[in-house]
């Protein structure tokens, strides 16, 4: 289960594993386009605000799997759902696997 920190200032090696490392990200490095964001929120705003609701408790979430941009920062592979929803929750960071 991942977890998610609103005051963390630096992203923490989590831990290893054989074909990804779990690490804390910092949201704002994180990229989700403004029409994928309208379209999941359109679609599944429901689902988004359980799981919105479920960061803001402090509960434990799936964590998110990411693929590192070119231009820095991450893509989503999976995930959009709990990062649009951490990113409401206004957390600051959300535990990840780096692909």
């Amino acid at each position: 289960m991942g977890k998610s920190y609103r005051g963390r200032n630096q992203a923490t090696i989590h831990c290893h594993g054989s074909d990804s490392e779990n690490i804390f990200v910092a949201l704002s490095d994180i990229y989700v386009s403004e029409a994928t964001w309208a379209k999941l929120i359109a679609r599944d705003g429901q689902q988004i605000e359980q799981y919105r609701q479920a960061y803001e408790n402090g509960e434990e979430m799936v964590r998110v799997v990411l693929r590192p941009r070119f231009d820095g920062g991450y893509n989503v592979e999976d995930g959009r759902h709990r990062v649009i929803a951490a990113k409401l929750a206004g957390v600051g960071f959300i535990e990840a696997a780096i692909i």
